[in-house]
C-alpha cells in the first residue's frame, strides 16, 4: 500500500486533516481523467466552500446531485477512521421526490433548491431533509491497509399516527392518511450508487483491486410522530440498517465484522474466493487496469477525448495572466485540468506545485511547461503523463499568433483547435498600436477579442478604441473585462441545452452577466435528420455575429448522432461522446444583430 503517497507524514500527525486530503485526492486524480471519470460513473464534481471536504457530484444513473462532507475522526486500535455524511438532492422532476418528506418535496420546488444545493453545509437544517447515510475511510497507521465503509438505512421512513391535513381554501384537506409515511425514501439504494463509483476511484488511484468484501445487515428503526406530536425511534421488521465493507492491503479487517447484536452476514469474501454473484458487475474490481488512459481505445467507446486547444495571445501587460488565471480557477472548481504551454513561466506560481493534489491552490488544477521546439513534440510531452481536458498555448507579449496557425494541421491528431484569444490593454492600446506593427497583427489574428482594463478608461475612449479594434478586425466578438474576467463558457462550452447527464443544469450559459456585451444564446430543436454535405456548405455562410454554436444532430449517411462545434468561421463534427439521448438541437451564441434573426441563419440550414 502507498496511502503515504499521498500527502507527507504520519498518519497521526493531524489525523483529521490526512483524512481530507485523502478524500480530496482520491476524487481529484479520478476527476483529471476524462476517460476513466467517464468509465466510473462521474459525471460532475465540484469542491463547495465550507472549512471542512464538501463536495456535490453528479453520477451516471441518477438525475440528483449527491453530497459528501466531512465529520468526524477516531484513532483507535492502530487506525484512523474518517466519517463523511453522504445526502441525496433529487432533481426537482425526478421520481424520488415523491418519496422525500413533504417538507423536503417542497424545498424541491423553490427557486433557492440548487443554490443551495451547491453550498448544502451552509444550510445545516436544508441539508438534513436529505440526508442519506455515511461513508467511512479506515485507514491503518502503518498505511498498509485501507476499508471504504458505506452505512445506510434500507429506508428512511417517517410515520404520522394522526396523519397530516393543511387548510387549502378554508377546508382541511388530508395530506397523509392516519398511519401513513411522510416519507419513505430508499436510502441505501441510492447511498450505494454514490459508494459503487466512490469504491472504483479508490481502486483507481491505488492501482489495485479490493481484497476484502463485507455486507451485512441489522434491525432498522423508522420515525413514529404520534398524535402528541413527539417524534421517537420505532423498531421496525421491514426497515434493515446496512453496511458495506471492501479492504485493500494488509489491514485487519476482521475487527470490523463485528456490528453489535442481531447483525445477519449477507457476503463475507476474501480473496482467492468466487467473488458473490451479486458484486460481480462492479467495476471497482477493474478500475486499477483503467490506469494510463493513455491505452484506452477511445475511438472504440465512441469518445472523441482530444481536449480543445486556445492559442491565448496579446501584447505586453495586456492581462493574459489574470484571464490564465480565472480560467484556471474556473475550471479547477468543476474538476477538470488545464494544461498550459508557455514560451516563459509566469509569475503566478504556475509550477511544480500544481502536481500537488493535496494543496488547495487553484494551481491544483493545472500543469505548465514550457514551450521547447516545436509544439506538437510539447503537446506530445503533456500526453505522456497528464491527461488535459484543455490546453492553453500562451505566447509571449511580441508573439504573432499567425506563425502558429501552421502547425494546427499538424495536431489534428492531438487536439481539437478551438480558437484565437487575443487579450488587448484598453489603457494602453492605442501607443502599442503605433509603436508595434505585431500588436495589430495579435488583433488582426483573433477569432475573440477581450478588451481588458475597460473600467480604467472613459466612455468616448472606449467607445473610440472599440472601433480601432473593429477596423482591424472586423469579424471577431469584442468583449470588455476588467482584471482579465471573462466568463470561460464564452469560449469553450455551451450549455444552454445539453442533455442530462451530458453537462449540469446549474453550469448553463449565463445569458445575464453579459446583457451589457450585447450578447444573446439560443436554442433550436431539430425534429429530422440533416443532408451532412448541404448542411456544411450552409455553414460556410454563417454571418460573423454568430461566432459560437454546439449542438448534437443526426446526418442521413451517419447511423451514430454528432456532435457539432463552430466557433470563429471553423465547425467540426465527431462522434458523440456521451451516453444515448433523444435531444437534438443547437445552441448558438451571437454578439449583436437581433437574436431571432441570428437564429433564423441556423434554421435556414435544415
Amino acid at each position: 500500500m502507498l496511502i503515504h503517497s499521498f500527502f507527507p507524514g504520519e498518519l497521526q500527525d493531524h489525523p483529521e486533516l490526512k483524512i481530507q486530503e485523502f478524500l480530496r485526492a482520491i476524487l481529484v486524480r479520478t476527476n483529471f481523467v476524462p476517460v476513466v471519470r467517464h468509465i466510473i460513473g462521474w459525471r460532475g464534481l465540484k469542491q463547495s466552500v465550507a472549512g471542512v471536504e464538501c463536495w456535490t457530484a453528479k453520477i451516471h444513473g441518477f438525475s440528483g446531485v449527491f453530497g459528501l462532507s466531512y465529520d468526524s475522526v477516531d484513532s483507535a486500535l492502530g487506525r484512523v477512521q474518517g466519517r463523511f455524511s453522504l445526502f441525496y438532492f433529487p432533481h426537482p422532476e425526478e421520481d424520488l421526490v415523491e418519496r422525500c418528506s413533504l417538507r423536503a418535496a417542497a424545498l424541491t420546488q423553490t427557486k433557492d433548491y440548487l443554490p443551495q444545493v451547491r453550498e448544502f453545509l451552509a444550510f445545516p437544517e436544508f441539508a438534513d431533509f436529505f440526508r442519506i447515510g455515511n461513508v467511512s475511510l479506515l485507514m491503518d497507521e502503518q498505511g498498509k491497509g485501507l476499508a471504504l465503509v458505506l452505512e445506510a438505512l434500507s429506508i428512511r421512513r417517517t410515520l404520522y399516527e394522526a396523519g397530516v391535513s393543511l387548510p387549502r381554501e378554508g377546508q382541511m384537506v388530508q395530506l397523509i392518511k392516519p398511519g401513513g409515511a411522510d416519507q419513505d425514501f430508499p436510502a441505501f439504494e441510492v447511498a450505494s450508487g454514490f459508494f459503487n463509483v466512490l469504491a472504483a476511484s479508490l481502486t483507481f488511484n491505488l492501482d489495485q483491486p479490493p481484497n476484502y468484501l463485507l455486507e451485512h445487515r441489522t434491525p432498522g428503526v423508522q420515525m413514529v410522530c404520534d398524535r402528541t406530536g413527539v417524534v421517537r425511534r420505532v423498531k421496525a421488521d421491514n426497515v434493515w440498517n446496512g453496511r458495506i465493507v471492501l479492504g485493500y492491503g494488509e489491514g485487519r479487517f476482521e475487527a470490523l465484522d463485528a456490528w453489535g447484536e442481531d447483525t445477519a452476514t449477507l457476503h463475507h469474501w476474501v480473496l482467492g474466493q468466487p467473488v458473490p454473484e451479486k458484486f460481480k458487475d462492479r467495476v471497482w474490481w477493474r478500475a486499477n487496469q483503467l490506469q494510463g488512459a493513455g491505452t484506452i481505445d477511445k475511438k472504440a467507446l465512441g469518445i472523441d477525448e482530444r481536449p480543445p486547444l486556445i492559442i491565448l495571445t496579446g501584447f505586453l501587460g495586456s492581462g493574459k495572466t489574470s484571464f490564465l488565471k480565472h480560467f484556471i480557477e474556473y475550471q479547477t472548481q468543476h474538476s477538470r485540468f488545464v494544461a498550459v504551454i508557455q514560451n516563459e513561466i509566469g509569475a503566478v506560481g504556475l509550477d511544480g506545485k500544481m502536481l500537488d493534489y493535496t494543496v488547495t491552490e487553484i494551481d491544483e488544477g493545472c500543469v505548465c511547461c514550457s514551450l521547447a521546439g516545436n509544439l506538437k513534440r510539447a503537446i506530445q510531452g503533456i500526453f505522456s503523463a497528464f491527461d488535459p481536458d484543455f490546453i492553453i498555448v500562451e505566447t509571449t507579449g511580441l508573439a504573432n499568433p499567425f506563425n502558429l496557425l501552421d502547425e494546427m494541421n499538424e495536431l489534428e491528431d492531438l487536439v481539437r483547435f478551438d480558437c484565437t484569444l487575443t487579450v488587448v490593454d484598453a489603457l494602453n492600446v492605442e501607443k502599442a498600436l503605433t509603436e508595434h506593427t505585431i500588436a495589430a497583427e495579435q488583433i488582426r489574428g483573433a477569432d475573440i477579442l477581450m478588451l481588458n482594463k475597460k473600467d480604467l478608461i472613459g466612455v468616448d475612449r472606449l467607445k473610440s478604441v472599440t472601433g480601432q479594434l473593429r477596423q482591424i478586425n472586423p469579424r471577431a466578438p469584442i468583449f470588455l473585462t476588467v482584471n482579465g474576467d471573462l466568463n470561460p463558457a464564452l469560449i469553450l462550452e455551451i450549455q444552454d441545452r445539453m442533455p442530462l447527464g451530458y453537462a449540469a443544469k446549474d453550469e448553463a450559459f449565463h445569458h445575464h452577466s453579459h446583457n451589457e456585451d450585447g450578447l444573446w444564446a439560443k436554442s433550436i430543436p431539430i425534429t429530422q435528420p440533416l443532408d451532412r454535405k448541404a448542411f456544411l456548405q450552409a455553414v460556410a455562410t454563417l454571418p460573423p455575429s454568430i461566432f459560437r454554436a454546439k449542438g448534437i444532430l443526426d446526418f442521413l449517411d451517419s447511423p451514430q448522432p454528432m456532435l457539432f462545434q463552430y466557433v470563429g468561421g471553423r465547425h467540426e463534427l465527431s462522434i458523440f461522446p456521451q451516453t444515448p439521448t433523444e435531444d437534438r438541437f443547437l445552441t448558438i451564441i451571437g454578439k449583436g444583430d437581433d437574436p431571432e434573426r441570428g437564429a433564423f441563419a441556423f434554421q435556414s440550414l435544415m
